[in-house]
């Protein structure tokens, strides 16, 4: 079968290298597709894209991030279109790719996610920050990967920098309930299908309030309550993602708070921490449903 993998990447990035020599092993066909390479093509009605050294795949996997744009997004698209089985497909990365939009439904199917405004001017922003009870709280890019674009803003001077330096009236900016990191339990989950495959806890450097494990480098292997694997799936599933990292807050006491759900999850962390081979299990999945 003739995997590809869309990536802005080269075939030495983590994800990239390791999907590609789990498909080997398993005896499929692997190609590494740059966005730019992809001539989206409607002609004569018919709708497929034209790719200058392979011919269309089986199936597609999208490993551009959170940052993915438009341009790609139609790419994806037209694959789908094309007949390629593209996981996880462009109605999902469309929701999960944006922050806001991507609460927005967890909320609407019953998932509990933190307190969060989507603003657009100063004076929303102010709002904001009244309505969750004053400062500290926490500001978001809605499009951004790593643990960069979020902020923790203390006082009404950071907010103004915020304000003056990452405010885009045609994006808006998020400003969501802080929840310390003192007593506070993080979580990603890594699900596949209708399963957690793997989860680690994750803790922040010190003078730090985020706990993205390109930030810290390093997570704990965590055996999941029945009811935290449930929480996951359930998230995964309102996005209909097929492969997420779902990321879970909570502080001693209070319910967890799905803080996001990722659509192109990086796993070197969680391998590491867990010891599954997540890029064969994530091969033989699209494999075998294809």
């Amino acid at each position: 079968m003739h995997v590809a993998i869309l990536s802005v990447r080269d075939e030495t990035y983590h994800p990239n290298s390791r999907l590609m020599a789990a498909a080997v092993e398993m005896g499929h066909r692997i190609s590494l597709i740059h966005t730019r390479d992809c001539l989206s093509c409607i002609q004569e009605g018919q709708q497929t894209v034209k790719l200058p050294e392979v011919d269309l795949p089986d199936i597609l996997l999208p490993r551009v991030g959170a940052t993915i744009n438009d341009y790609a997004l139609s790419a994806v698209r037209h694959f789908e279109l094309s007949g390629t089985r593209v996981v996880n497909g462009f109605e999902s990365i469309l929701m999960a790719r944006n922050k806001f939009m991507g609460l927005q439904r967890l909320a609407k199917q019953g998932v509990n996610v933190p307190d969060t405004y989507l603003v657009v001017t100063r004076e929303g922003f102010e709002r904001s920050v009244e309505q969750l009870g004053g400062y500290p709280v926490v500001a978001k890019m809605p499009s951004s990967r790593q643990g960069n674009g979020v902020m923790l803003v203390e006082n009404q001077a950071t907010a103004s920098f915020v304000m003056n330096n990452l405010m885009d009236n045609t994006r808006g900016i998020l400003v969501q309930e802080y929840l310390p990191p003192e007593g506070r339990t993080d979580i990603r989950a890594f699900v596949l299908g209708d399963r957690v495959l793997g989860a680690m806890s994750l803790k922040p450097n010190p003078g730090d309030f985020r706990t993205n494990i390109h930030i810290t480098g390093q997570g704990r292997l965590l055996t999941l309550s029945p009811g935290l694997s449930r929480l996951a799936v359930q998230s995964s599933r309102a996005l209909a993602l097929e492969i997420s990292g779902c990321d879970i807050m909570f502080q001693k006491n209070d319910s967890p708070k799905v803080i996001e759900v990722n659509y192109s999850p990086g796993f070197r962390g969680l391998e590491r921490a867990t010891g599954i081979d997540i890029a064969k299990r994530i091969i033989h999945y699209v494999t075998a449903k294809n």
